[in-house]
């Protein structure tokens, strides 16, 4: 009788320890549950986001992906180092937007942050600058959306 307990614990445990090893262990990757960012290589731009929105022709790549939200619409965003103030970018992105066509619907103009949002005459596309206080230059993180 005390083995056939014995056995039957043995057995409970084993199943429960297989349950978790399914559900918390193993090498399986998590299921995406919506869109997925896809990388560019390292210091490269990604395909889709307008090399024009870059500024800063000695910038430093440090990342750059896109999303695709669906058919119609696709993100692509990238990431740089600039040697130049956060003041100086956000000068020439305001000078940028009113020469190449772009209302600016929000901007914020902080010491140490920066920002602009604008779209495009035609409505199908918009962008987000976000410049950031880096050391003695900045970081920039600029969105892209083609509707």
């Amino acid at each position: 009788m005390v083995w056939a307990w014995v056995g039957g614990v043995i057995v409970v445990i084993a199943i429960a320890g297989g349950v978790a090893w399914h559900f918390y262990g193993g090498t399986h990757a998590p299921v995406p549950t919506g869109p997925v960012a896809v990388h560019a290589p390292t210091g490269q731009l990604i395909p889709g986001f307008p090399p024009s929105l870059i500024l800063d022709p000695a910038a430093q790549v440090n990342n750059s992906y896109s999303i695709n939200y669906s058919t119609s619409t696709n993100q692509y965003t990238a990431e740089w180092v600039s040697s130049s103030t956060p003041a100086a970018l956000y000068a020439k992105y305001q000078s940028y937007t009113a020469a190449n066509g772009w209302t600016v619907t929000n901007q914020a103009n902080y010491p140490t942050l920066k920002g602009i949002y604008a779209t495009s005459a035609s409505g199908t596309a918009a962008m987000n600058v976000i410049i950031t206080s880096q050391g003695k230059g900045s970081q920039v993180t600029i969105s892209y959306v083609a509707q």
